[in-house]
């Protein structure tokens, strides 16, 4: 950068050598002096020195377009307004270059500043090239260029290739095919009338909306329609032809086409071949996609697949010159036969050896074989790489080295991400060791690694069920943070599975499963709501307490069904080690409302509590008696409310003359509760 006193001279120069008739450009290019106000970041000083000259228009679009290769956008944004103050009228090229830097800083909102406040609130009508600049900054809003288009024609500015194109690309980044079919089939009738001339981009583009929405067979349509129109196939437009017959599992016409590529004259590059690579792989054709990287690797290209049936010809030839057999699902087996035809520059990047890496299945050793090649390369394995091998582990059941390989990551220099780790906990929770799979969350917790959806939904689905407390309550609080971290999942997998946790207790005390399991599989747990796993959640993870309260507010007679089991079996474990009952048990059914509705759930859910806790668990049942909170308060927390809160609230009524509501409580009689406990001591199941 230069020194302020390069500045300064710069500035001496044109004063001195100007009193003298001599030009400043004689002695430096214009370029290397706007280059020098560049990266001093002085703006002013660059449009004032570009105004002397004869091409000033040209030099100030120069100035605005170097601000904005060096991503500084507030120092072009500065030369485009000195710029205004010294032209005579509106300059397109300016404007075109300003709304092209805030595309190349990613800031498109101040582009359509350009276009509303400079431009329409001036009443100037830009050029197509301002419109086509504008909407290629903006072809991530699909309505907002196609209302540039409309303002296009009411201005009268038409359309050119570049217009077409721009749009269509707008299709293909909002993945609107039948926008792109209208606008396609509007150019080519605008061709047919010699209006306009599709290009290559055009093509290419048209193909890339179908190949990414996996229409293949239009794709090829348009591809045919280049060829009639004499317009030569590019490498974007074979690698996406390519692509979406890779995409729908079509290997063969795939390869077909790679083959039709490169006798066309067209090379190929490492992206193109490496999306061939994982149409093998994913149609679990692992030999040809290795057969495939190794001829590339050696410079050969495929000049021709023959296919027949083997024979015994074909089993007894060289072993250098044996053929490629493939298995194919559901197909029989095909043969093929390597020719060489060429050479063509082909560097594997860290993709392609993560594609092969997948192709080894779980043979370990291959793949960490791959990844020794990739560093010979001069390649890095990356994140990818480290969790594929992962997975390999998986495959052959080996959970220690799935392990391990976390550790070997580190001491590589990759640190573990969340792919990492959720991998590793797929491969404990498919070979059911849950202890290491909880516990490389834990892990994942303590270096702040924010676990993902998957992460989460794998720990949740892990077991089939649960045989301890210590279980539920893990999953509880997984379930918990899941949710604080904003994520959403089918509640009705963990409702059943707690749901048997809980009737547990009803099989311990020797009753019928059918009889204990029936209630449970009514649908009303299967309700897209969390109350109940909330409620059970809040009382599981609650320490042992003298007195205890189960809440069961807004919950239907399952739901608090569920939520009282919760309570029992988690009392009935810890007596089992030791913890004694201390007090009754207190059962809040709710607030009790001039509602008829809400009535009628407050008894049927007293009704079959009280069945519940009597004729099928044998314990004594009392009614607490109505206690009285403010109407105001119960409803505005009745979804919340503990007893605690209830005996605050109960103290403040003497101070109000508001209408009271009465609350509905069940109590449990500490004795028959230890009866009950005495009867079933160490019986405890666990499955």
């Amino acid at each position: 950068m230069p020194s302020n006193f390069q500045v300064r001279r710069l500035r001496g120069a044109r004063r001195i050598h100007g009193g003298f008739g001599f030009s400043i450009k004689e002695m430096m290019k214009p370029s290397e002096v706007i280059k020098l106000c560049v990266d001093s970041r002085n703006p002013k000083m660059a449009i004032r020195y570009a105004s002397i000259l004869p091409q000033a228009d040209i030099l100030f679009c120069t100035v605005i377009n170097e601000f904005g290769k060096k991503r500084d956008l507030k120092s072009a944004f500065m030369a485009y307004t000195e710029s205004k103050a010294h032209m005579n009228g509106p300059n397109m090229y300016i404007y075109r270059s300003i709304i092209d830097v805030c595309g190349l800083c990613g800031d498109y909102k101040k582009s359509r500043n350009v276009y509303h406040q400079d431009l329409l609130s001036q009443n100037v009508t830009p050029n197509v090239y301002v419109f086509n600049s504008l909407m290629n900054v903006n072809a991530h809003d699909l309505n907002y260029i196609f209302q540039l288009y409309k303002n296009m024609q009411n201005l009268g500015v038409p359309a050119d290739m570049a217009s077409y194109n721009i749009l269509l690309k707008a299709c293909c980044l909002a993945g609107r095919v039948d926008l792109a079919q209208d606008i396609y089939r509007e150019v080519k009738h605008l061709e047919t009338t010699g209006v306009l001339k599709l290009d290559v981009f055009t093509y290419s583009t048209i193909v890339k909306v179908f190949a990414d929405a996996k229409l293949w067979k239009m794709a090829l349509r348009v591809k045919e329609d280049m060829q009639s129109a004499g317009v030569l196939p590019n490498m974007v437009t074979w690698s996406s032809l390519i692509s979406s017959c890779a995409n729908s599992g079509l290997v063969e016409l795939a390869i077909e086409l790679f083959e039709e590529m490169v006798s066309a004259g067209c090379e190929p590059n490492t992206q193109c071949c490496n999306i061939l690579l994982h149409a093998c792989v994913e149609a679990r054709q692992f030999d040809r996609a290795f057969r495939l990287f190794r001829s590339w690797k050696e410079k050969e290209l495929w000049d021709d697949i023959e296919r027949k049936n083997s024979t015994d010809d074909n089993l007894n030839a060289d072993p250098t010159s044996q053929l490629c057999i493939t298995n194919m699902p559901n197909a029989q087996s095909h043969v093929h036969q390597i020719k060489f035809a060429g050479n063509f520059t082909f560097k594997p990047t860290i993709t392609t050896y993560n594609i092969l890496m997948k192709a080894c299945g779980t043979d370990y050793y291959h793949a960490k074989a791959l990844m020794e090649e990739m560093k010979s390369v001069g390649l890095t394995p990356n994140h990818i790489s480290w969790s594929i091998l992962i997975d390999i582990c998986g495959g052959s059941r080996d959970v220690k080295s799935a392990v391990q390989i976390l550790t070997t990551m580190r001491m590589a220099g990759v640190d573990p991400d969340v792919v990492a780790y959720t991998t590793a906990i797929k491969v404990c929770v498919g070979c059911k060791n849950w202890r290491l799979a909880f516990s490389l969350f834990e892990e994942m917790k303590r270096f702040e690694i924010q676990p993902n959806l998957v992460t989460y939904s794998t720990l949740l689905r892990a077991r089939s069920t649960y045989g301890s407390l210590h279980e539920v309550q893990q999953c509880l609080a997984i379930y918990q943070d899941m949710r604080k971290s904003g994520f959403k999942s089918d509640d009705h997998y963990l409702k059943e599975l707690i749901a048997e946790w809980c009737e547990g207790v009803i099989q311990n005390n020797n009753q019928q499963q059918e009889e204990a399991t029936a209630p449970c599989n009514r649908t009303d747990i299967g309700k897209p709501r969390c109350l109940i796993l909330e409620k059970v959640a809040e009382h599981l993870q609650k320490s042992f307490i003298e007195s205890l309260a189960i809440d069961l507010q807004d919950l239907t007679k399952v739901e608090a069904r569920i939520v009282v089991l919760a309570v029992l079996r988690m009392i009935k474990e810890n007596y089992a080690l030791g913890e004694s009952v201390k007090d009754d048990i207190v059962i809040v059914l709710g607030v009790s409302k001039v509602e008829p509705d809400l009535v009628q759930q407050n008894f049927e859910v007293r009704d079959a509590i009280t069945k519940l806790l009597q004729y099928e668990l044998g314990l004594e049942v009392l009614t607490a008696g109505p206690t009285t909170v403010l109407d105001e308060v119960a409803g505005s927390e009745s979804s919340n409310m503990s007893l605690t809160k209830l005996n605050g609230i109960m103290g403040r009524n003497k101070y109000t003359t508001r209408k009271p509501a009465a609350v509905q409580r069940l109590k449990v009689t500490k004795k028959s509760l230890k009866d009950w406990l005495q009867r079933n001591r160490g019986i405890i199941e666990y499955r």
